[in-house]
């Protein structure tokens, strides 16, 4: 820090002195008068950061000002910043970063910005998805192609991540979601939703998550065969290393889900408790566990209760990867089946940042309300409280950086209904990412 001091004070002597050439080849277009700059400078001038202009000690508030002008005085800001109170300092931020470039070439490291910037990252995604369920098996009726019966579904969804970094050991996130679906009855809205907000610890080798997360996002469950949602509520894993390349995980997950995924009437504080354990060594890995779901998951009463163990197994060969699962049932209801599987070859993969990347997958899986509630997968089979089993295929494209499209096919029947029910189901997306 002291260099950069050094620094600053150094470059702003000289610049004063030599202002004038500066104005005349000044690369930079002017700073208007009315620039928000200069309220931020009359502020810290007000509060004795700053002096003034570097010519006669005055801030010229009604006059342009060129962008070296004031990166001089933002200098001068950075020189004494580390007296001033929490809200100076980050004003000086801001201006900092505003005239990043005029201060490189003043000579002023920015190095000690820049950490602080970086402690907040923001990304996210805009995302249209188009899709076709073909049939009408939810009222008895036996699939009828792509025609009269088909359902038409399509969303609209903007997503914006914040990660935050607080110190060395504890990170948090938070995660705003807009969306509007849309299908052949309804046509919904929905406002500003906090999908995610969470802080992380880590002590030692275990990480502590608490708050509204998805387990999914840290420490999966069979590859998201069993559930893919936020609960509220806390994670802990434990790691351990074993060998050269393994590394063994000991995972417990309690909360209450925010959503429902079965039934349009089930509970929306459907209790979650489960652990897992997971190994991965190279290309192999290993996955087994036992969770219970409870407090009106399927949509009778608050008794209900559905406890279910999986196991899952996945290897890497070459550009391929290739994956197995499956989760079993303490009971059966509606006939739905107690069991669900996923048995699944990935083919390389498309990479947001990469143009031209592309990935493709084939596999067969059977959904159930009660061994699989809230699946990761996209074919489950209108509005996920029927289950189905069948073939999938598909394939995704990045026509561009940040900018992928994805389209996938299922072929299959309704589980716990007549074999003569059909189910088809196609969709297309395109995702923007920043």
């Amino acid at each position: 820090m002291k260099k950069t001091l050094v620094s600053a004070l150094t470059t702003a002597l000289v610049v004063g002195a030599a202002s004038t050439t500066f104005a005349a080849a000044n690369p930079f277009a002017d700073v208007p008068a009315d620039h928000w700059a200069y309220d931020a400078v009359s502020e810290l001038q007000a509060k004795g950061v700053v002096n003034g202009y570097a010519i006669d000690n005055t801030f010229r508030g009604n006059q342009n000002m060129t962008r070296y002008e004031m990166a001089q005085i933002v200098a001068k800001a950075m020189a004494k910043i580390e007296s001033g109170d929490s809200a100076s300092k980050a004003m000086v931020d801001k201006l900092a970063a505003e005239f990043r470039d005029e201060l490189a070439n003043l000579g002023v490291r920015m190095d000690d910005l820049e950490s602080r910037m970086d402690n907040v990252k923001h990304s996210g995604f805009i995302r249209y998805r188009w899709a076709r369920t073909g049939g009408n098996a939810q009222d008895g009726k036996n699939f009828e192609g792509w025609g009269g019966n088909g359902r038409d579904e399509q969303f609209i969804r903007f997503r914006l991540n914040s990660a935050v970094k607080i110190n060395k050991n504890v990170d948090g996130m938070a995660r705003v979601e807009w969306n509007h679906d849309a299908d052949t009855d309804t046509d919904t809205f929905r406002g500003a939703e906090i999908q995610r907000l969470w802080v992380h610890g880590k002590v030692g080798t275990t990480d502590i998550y608490a708050g509204k997360l998805n387990p999914m996002d840290h420490s999966p469950f069979l590859h998201g065969l069993v559930f893919d949602e936020a609960i509220t509520g806390g994670e802990v894993t434990f790691n351990k290393a074993m060998g050269k390349n393994g590394k063994i995980s000991w995972t417990i997950d309690a909360g209450k889900s925010s959503q429902t995924k079965v039934f349009a009437n089930a509970d929306a504080n459907t209790r979650i408790l489960g652990t897992h354990v997971k190994y991965v060594n190279g290309k192999f890995d290993a996955n087994v566990g036992y969770y219970n779901f409870s407090n009106g998951l399927l949509g009778f009463d608050n008794t209900d209760s559905v406890g279910l163990w999986g196991v899952g197994l996945g290897y890497k060969a070459g550009d391929f990867y290739i994956t197995g699962d499956y989760s079993r049932a303490n009971k059966e209801l509606l006939n739905f089946g107690k069991d669900a599987y996923n048995i699944q070859v990935n083919y390389k993969g498309a990479k947001e940042s990469v143009p031209h990347s592309w990935g493709a997958y084939v596999g067969y899986q059977k959904l159930s309300p009660t061994a699989s509630p809230f699946p990761t997968y996209d074919t489950v089979y209108y509005n996920n409280w029927i289950g189905t089993k069948g073939w999938k295929i598909g394939v995704d494209y990045t026509f561009m950086k940040n900018i992928v499209g994805s389209v996938q096919y299922f072929d299959g029947k309704v589980v716990g209904r007549d074999n003569n029910d059909k189910a088809k189901k196609i969709f297309t997306q395109v995702t923007f990412s920043f």
